[in-house]
């Protein structure tokens, strides 16, 4: 065992010399690539082999099928590929099988049905395709199954009512549809069910009311429909209620996970009501009306037909010349709100009024198609609401395209790590010119870029190590909603910091897509938008310099670039790389080991001091032990995050990572961070 050593380099071929009564195999934790060595069928004893958290490259060998006593093979996190082979049918006593984020691709061999011990399984963050085995829902011992972020279609197979003994199921981003199955009741010991991004339709079940040990329930961005059964109120161990992003209707049940919103998401369900407005202020969803009886006279009646008759026959005149001016205007509205509750109307008068005129006061931002201000709204409801108003400057001769731009990229995205949009406006101002406007939630804590670089310089950024780390995971995984979740991909195209926008809990948002794309592999010759440069100096990929297409890899690309200015606290258009440097070259100098020099120091000193600080203030030696070790994990995190950086802005576009690649590394490094 020589794991967590720091080993780089390719491992050996010499390992095949080893005893053949080796009985356990782990280089885990290393920075170890190139292919996994042949010979590994001579430990014919082995029973625990392990190579996870490193860049092995390559196929996985099919002689480890051949390893009849293997018992684990945990090989998740590297950057292995091609088809699985056939292996699984000789691993009957195989009890923990974990192959997540690869890039494996080809189908799920059903001779895993064959692994009658299995008791949990990861084969998720890869590129498998095809549909899945129902053999693997007739592994009635297993506990956990992570089959995530893939490619995988098809139904869930009804077999699923035989796994009694399962815990965990995590299905999300693939291409599953249909109904989900109501057999899942029978999955008695279920605590976490996540079917989010997937193509599930159909009604919820209101069996999964009977799931009593259930403690999250993630079924955003489907189709489903209907109402919310009334049986989940009886979810007494519910942490988490996922539901957003669907098209279920009807009102909102009131008791049990209903009544603390901290658990519940149901924002994107233009059809959900309440009765509380606590909910639909803060939950995205209308207001309930109730009906009323009313009794009509006759003479009533006919008085109101005739004047309706007269009125109709003036509006007629009006709707006829007002057709082609609503008909444009409509190409560019944003027809559907995340934040439910709020008017979709929104005036040019309306947006003077909650700018005080468009105020120096209220304005809070400028890019290079327009200005971003505070708007305090006031609704006939008698409700306010403080939002941000984006106004173009339509003497820039492409900021119209951008806006048009901007709303359709907008129009069909929901993901929490995205700007939401309430509306958008185009009209006239007072002058008789044309106005057009976004209207979108309001961040409290401004953006990244005035995070990093406060105007006090001697105090320097206040974000901390994990906050930042945060940053970009929030960031990471809204990017990859936008590259492998949304159909056809859409690259942003100008990631930097004063587009990442934070709310009051720091949680970041990505914004402004008026240099948006959107992308199609089969035809990348006809992409959409040519706003001209794509991006901001200092993040544009190489590639674009030259003429290259606006692609996925180009996002790859700014995001590292991002990542590592968030992580080393330099600019990439600081003086010391105008001599053509860079932040990139001056990354890439250091050996794999050194990396750590290049980071911001302030960012370990700081989180040894708040872990310190936090503790009960024992200066013995096992305190003395435990701050070494603290400073141990964030420089290793530090360096994890810089690694992950570089093998996002590789020269060759097709050298970088994928954006879900990034999103889990970061994910497993803020883990291990936290497993102190």
């Amino acid at each position: 065992m020589i794991n967590d050593n720091h080993l780089a380099g390719d491992l050996p071929s010499s390992v095949a010399n080893l005893s053949g009564t080796l009985q356990q195999f782990c280089v885990a934790n290393n920075l170890l690539t190139g292919a996994i060595p042949q010979g590994m069928k001579k430990f014919q004893n082995l029973i625990s082999l392990s190579f996870e958290n490193n860049s092995f490259t390559g196929e996985l060998p099919s002689e480890i099928g051949a390893l009849h006593n293997l018992q684990q093979l945990v090989i998740y996190s590297n950057r292995l590929s091609g088809e699985i082979p056939d292996i699984f049918g000789n691993f009957t006593n195989m009890y923990i099988l974990a192959m997540g984020n690869n890039q494996f691709s080809g189908r799920i061999h059903p001779s895993i049905g064959q692994c009658k011990r299995l008791t949990f399984l990861d084969l998720g963050m890869n590129r498998l395709g095809g549909t899945i085995p129902k053999e693997i829902f007739q592994l009635s011992g297993l506990t956990k199954l992570y089959l995530e972020g893939n490619s995988l279609h098809g139904s869930l197979p009804h077999e699923v009512s035989i796994m009694t003994q399962i815990e965990t199921i995590v299905l999300s981003g693939n291409q599953l549809s249909g109904n989900i199955p109501v057999e899942i009741e029978d999955c008695s010991s279920l605590k976490k069910l996540v079917m989010a991004r997937n193509k599930f339709n159909g009604s919820i079940p209101t069996n999964l009311g009977n799931l009593a040990s259930l403690e999250t329930l993630d079924l955003s961005s489907n189709n489903l429909t209907g109402p919310i059964p009334q049986s989940l109120e009886k979810l007494q161990y519910i942490e988490r209620l996922n539901l957003s992003f669907n098209y279920l209707e009807g009102e909102v049940p009131v008791k049990g996970v209903f009544m603390n919103l901290t658990k519940l998401d149901l924002q994107g369900n233009n059809q959900l009501c309440s009765l509380n407005m606590e909910i639909v202020q803060n939950l995205g969803v209308l207001l309930c009306v109730g009906k009323k009886k009313r009794k009509i006279l006759l003479p009533i009646i006919l008085g109101v037909v005739g004047a309706t008759a007269l009125i109709i026959s003036m509006l007629l005149l009006i709707c006829t010349m007002m057709y082609r001016k609503k008909r444009k205007e409509a190409k560019t509205r944003v027809p559907s709100a995340p934040l439910r509750g709020l008017p979709q109307n929104i005036s040019y008068g309306d947006i003077r009024i909650a700018t005080n005129n468009f105020a120096a006061e209220n304005l809070i931002g400028k890019g290079g198609f327009g200005s971003v201000y505070k708007g305090v709204f006031s609704f006939s409801t008698g409700e306010t609401a403080t939002l941000a108003v984006k106004v173009l400057d339509l003497q820039q001769s492409k900021a119209s395209k951008s806006f048009n731009v901007e709303c359709e990229a907008l129009k069909n995205v929901r993901h929490r790590n995205l700007v939401k949009v309430i509306t958008s406006c185009s009209s006239l101002d007072y002058k008789g010119e044309e106005f057009k406007a976004l209207v979108m939630q309001f961040m409290a804590n401004g953006n990244l870029d005035a995070s990093l670089y406060p105007e006090d310089v001697e105090s320097g950024s206040s974000l901390t190590l994990l906050q930042r780390l945060n940053i970009a995971i929030d960031v990471a995984s809204a990017m990859d909603y936008l590259h492998h979740d949304c159909d056809p991909p859409i690259v942003h195209c100008d990631l930097k910091p004063a587009n990442v926008l934070l709310d009051e809990n720091m949680v970041a948002h990505v914004a402004d897509f008026g240099l948006a794309r959107f992308t199609s592999q089969s035809t990348p010759e006809k992409q959409s938008s040519t706003l001209g440069l794509k991006g901001s100096i200092g993040y544009i990929a190489p590639e674009y310099g030259v003429g290259g297409k606006a692609s996925t890899h180009g996002d790859v690309y700014s995001f590292g670039i991002l990542l590592l200015e968030m992580f080393t606290g330099k600019r990439p258009t600081e003086e010391m790389f105008k001599e053509g440097l860079g932040l990139r070259k001056f990354v890439s100098t250091m050996e794999e080991d050194q990396v750590v020099r290049v980071a911001d120091r302030r960012l370990i000193d700081d989180y040894e001091y708040s872990t310190q600080s936090s503790s009960t203030g024992d200066h013995s030696s096992s305190s003395i032990g435990d701050n070494t070790h603290r400073t141990c994990k964030a420089e290793e995190c530090v360096a994890a995050v810089i690694r992950i950086g570089l093998c996002c802005i590789a020269h060759k576009p097709k050298d970088r990572w994928r954006m879900r690649d990034v999103s889990t590394k970061l994910q497993a490094t803020r883990h291990s961070l936290l497993a102190l």
